[in-house]
């Protein structure tokens, strides 16, 4: 079993959602490299396809970054990622076929980050801080 940079063991689910989440980010920069180039070869509607492709591939470089930090136990990188496979992954499930499949790509990877192994990885990991209060009580 591979371990994080603490040596905390990184469980199973974290190394399932590591991997999918790349598979992810590829599957965003590809789709938005198949709208840049349809917007070459389209007239009609080749401003939107062209706006697409840009969104997808810098989604997709936003994933895979995310994605690399969460083999670290970063709770940001867990949070950014469940907020954009929600925000993207829900409509996309209205799209078509295709779009549908990375549309349960995404939310399948957000629902990794949140298992009960996964929030034991992050709770030992990176705890939360609790600021004291103006009583000085934690």
């Amino acid at each position: 079993m591979s371990t994080s940079s603490t040596g905390t063991p990184l469980p199973g689910t974290m190394r399932i959602a590591s991997v999918a989440w790349i598979v992810a980010a590829a599957v965003l920069i590809l789709a938005g490299g198949s709208f840049l180039f349809t917007a070459q070869t389209q007239r009609q509607d080749s401003q939107g396809l062209l706006s697409l492709g840009i969104l997808g591939i810098a989604l997709g470089l936003l994933t895979g970054f995310y994605a690399f930090r969460l083999r670290r136990g970063k709770r940001s990188s867990r949070e950014t990622l469940t907020t954009l496979g929600l925000i993207v992954g829900v409509p996309l499930l209205f799209r078509g076929p295709s779009l549908m499949a990375l549309g349960l790509l995404l939310l399948f990877c957000a629902a990794l980050l949140w298992m009960p192994q996964s929030s034991r990885f992050y709770a030992l990991r990176d705890p939360v801080v609790r600021k004291r209060r103006l009583t000085g009580r934690r």
